[in-house]
Parts: C-alpha cells; sequence; structure tokens
C-alpha cells in the first residue's frame, strides 16, 4: 500500500513543471485565518538543531502537520508539498522553507522524519520535539490531533488529525491555511502571492 502510494507520489511530482504559470485559486480552497492564529514553535529539525518561528522571518513558510506512519492522507499531503515547490521556479524555491510538523512525537524523531521525508523529498524539513513543544505548535496553529488505538495493528495506534497546508508570511504571521484538496499548481500560485 505505502509503495502504491509513494508511486503515485513520485509520477504526481515529476508530472508538475517548474515555473508554470500560475493557477487561479478556488475560493472554497482558501482560509483567511483570524489573529487568534499565530506561528510560534521551537522544534527540532531532521539533523537535531532548533529551529524557531523567529528564523523564518525573510521567508515564506509552508507548513504541513501530520506523521510518518501515516498509512494515506500524509503521504499524499508530503507529495502535493513536494509537487508545489516543483512549480516553483529555482529562485522561488529559495524564498520558501517547507516544513512537515509531527503530531505524534512519541514516534517520531528527528531520525525517524529524516528517514521519511528523505524518502519523498529531502526538501521538505521534518520538525520534531518533546510533547510539551509539539502541543504549543499544535495550539497556536489551531491543529487537532489526537490518537485512536488500532486493536489489531502492531503499531497500536494511528492519529486521527486535522489536514490543511498553512503559509507563514515573511513578516512571521499566520494569516493564510489551504485546503489538502488543491492541486499542486494551486498550491504554487498561494505561495507566489507570498514572496
Amino acid at each position: 500500500m505505502r509503495a502504491t502510494v509513494f508511486a503515485a507520489l513520485a509520477l504526481l511530482a515529476a508530472s508538475c513543471g517548474e515555473g508554470v504559470p500560475s493557477a487561479p485559486l478556488p475560493a472554497e480552497g482558501v482560509i483567511a485565518l483570524s489573529d487568534q492564529f499565530a506561528a510560534d514553535f521551537a522544534l527540532l529539525d531532521q539533523n537535531g538543531r532548533l529551529m524557531r518561528d523567529e528564523d523564518l522571518k525573510g521567508r515564506v513558510a509552508f507548513v504541513y502537520f501530520g506523521f510518518a506512519t501515516c498509512p494515506d492522507v500524509c503521504p499524499m499531503a508530503v507529495g502535493r508539498m513536494a509537487a508545489a515547490l516543483n512549480e516553483l521556479s529555482k529562485k522561488e524555491q529559495e524564498k520558501v522553507v517547507p516544513l512537515f510538523i509531527t503530531v505524534d512525537p512519541d514516534r517520531d524523531t528527528p531520525e525517524a522524519l529524516g528517514k521519511y521525508l528523505g524518502a519523498i523529498d529531502p526538501r521538505i524539513i521534518g520538525l520534531s520535539g518533546d510533547r510539551m513543544a509539539i502541543e504549543q505548535a499544535k495550539a497556536g496553529f489551531k491543529v487537532f490531533a489526537e490518537p485512536e488505538t488500532l486493536a489489531d495493528s502492531a503499531l497500536g495506534y494511528t492519529m486521527q488529525h486535522s489536514s490543511l497546508f498553512y503559509i507563514i508570511e515573511k513578516s512571521g504571521e499566520l494569516r493564510t491555511a489551504l485546503q489538502d484538496t488543491l492541486t499542486p499548481t494551486e498550491i504554487a500560485s498561494a505561495l507566489r502571492r507570498s514572496l
């Protein structure tokens, strides 16, 4: 199953051309966020380096919350992230920081995220931390995530979670979320508006 998903992601990413003109964004796919949302985090990347939200100022951050053992939704979302990055020119890509923040810190160590994201797209930075640090990040982005027991699985549990892309502006403000059903071209168009 996972191999099939990765193969589909590879085809999706390969089919996207760099520098393709921006597509119009469907109104229902873009969510304007209030000032109650905040990009507030201090987490470890896959190399064990501390990354804070203030480290991103001056660049646009492209954020998704998920977990590495997710069977379908997260791999598809990460594939869309990779394909959206491929839609951007090299110069545009340099101004965007793609982030995958785990909602499952007990299993998603920095090393585990490094392996997971490295298999899909090493440009995407994985962020993890202790439970308190992850809860702080989730609270700022208003992300829902909670474990669900899997009685007949060696994994023991999965994570039920919201699935949106977030754009952090160059100013550090969190003002936009995108439905995970938008196409890579539409996502790239949204990113370009913030560059």
